[in-house]
């Protein structure tokens, strides 16, 4: 997939190739299907697949005062979009196209630059200065300058519409398993493991620092984690240790069960299985100690603890 990350970079395409625009914030299973449908469209088409998105996210421009956070990094959403097939990724600056009318969208864009010969979206599509294009004007224009535009289906989870924003909502509450089945797979983190305080703690953790905008409710979790094609099973908290750290920033740590490598600076990753508990301040660090060692019996009887190869 070659990435492109300014219009001017693009080149003008000769065939006609197959387009869907949106945020794609987790590319979680709506997004999926409109990515398919755009690969589908692009072979009949003979021509290629494009995915026009955006750094960050437009809502945080549109609103000095959002508050929206991205479920996963931009470079994690060029990943996953990367490994469905798209052949074209256009990635831009939300700031320097929104004056764009709508009108100029789709002749400057659609038309002038990427030759679209159909477009790809869901119903509530909206695009161009101010939010006034919609799926009718798409049409409209469609005719006009020869692409067609399929409205895709939307998708729904357990009677709910899927999106981004019930996604942020699950993993605000914890709700781990209604979230990924709308994202379409286990949710995780992947990181770089930094040296920690090592405060009295008896049980040696990896602490990730979380880079990611949207993250699991606070507490303890039961986690599998990826090392190098192995998964072994752990315990994780979120937050800021509050009875022997008190951090100032929240952080993610993992006990790895039945693990002894040296892995600082390494990447790991850290998939959620389960929210145990809130994480709460204890009296002593021995309250603190023996309702650790019940959330890791409990995670050894449900979820074993010997290590197993990846799937690749």
């Amino acid at each position: 997939m070659k990435v492109y990350t300014s219009l001017n970079s693009v080149p003008k395409m000769k065939k006609k190739s197959s387009v869907t625009i949106g945020v794609f914030d987790g590319v979680h299973v709506g997004h999926t299907r409109l990515i398919e449908n755009t690969i589908a469209c692009a072979q009949k088409l003979s021509g290629q697949s494009v995915v026009i998105t955006f750094k960050g996210h437009p809502g945080r421009h549109l609103d000095k005062n959002s508050d929206i956070k991205l479920i996963k990094s931009t470079k994690a959403k060029i990943k996953r979009i990367k490994s469905h097939g798209i052949d074209i990724m256009v990635l831009l600056d939300f700031k320097k196209i929104h004056n764009k009318t709508a009108a100029e969208f789709i002749k400057d864009i659609l038309v002038d630059r990427l030759n679209a010969g159909c477009v790809i979206e869901g119903r509530d599509f909206v695009f161009g200065r101010g939010g006034t294009g919609n799926i009718s004007l798409l049409k409209e224009a469609g005719g006009q300058y020869g692409f067609k535009v399929s409205v895709v289906p939307e998708v729904k989870v357990c009677g709910k519409r899927v999106s981004s924003t019930s996604i942020r909502e699950y993993l605000k509450s914890g709700d781990i398993k209604k979230a990924e089945k709308m994202l379409g797979r286990q949710y995780s983190i992947t990181g770089r493991v930094m040296r920690g305080r090592h405060i009295g703690f008896d049980y040696p953790t990896a602490n990730l620092k979380l880079d990611y905008e949207d993250i699991p409710a606070r507490g303890v979790w039961a986690v599998k984690v990826e090392y190098k094609g192995s998964i072994f099973t752990g315990a994780a908290n979120i937050g800021y240790a509050p009875t022997l750290k008190n951090e100032t920033k929240q952080l993610l740590e993992v006990y790895i069960f039945d693990f002894n490598k040296n892995i600082y600076g390494k990447e790991i990753r850290v998939i959620f299985l389960e929210r145990l508990r809130d994480e709460i301040k204890f009296g002593t660090k021995e309250a603190l100690m023996k309702q650790v060692r019940e959330d890791i019996n409990y995670i050894r009887k449900k979820y074993g603890s010997r290590s197993k190869v990846a799937k690749k």
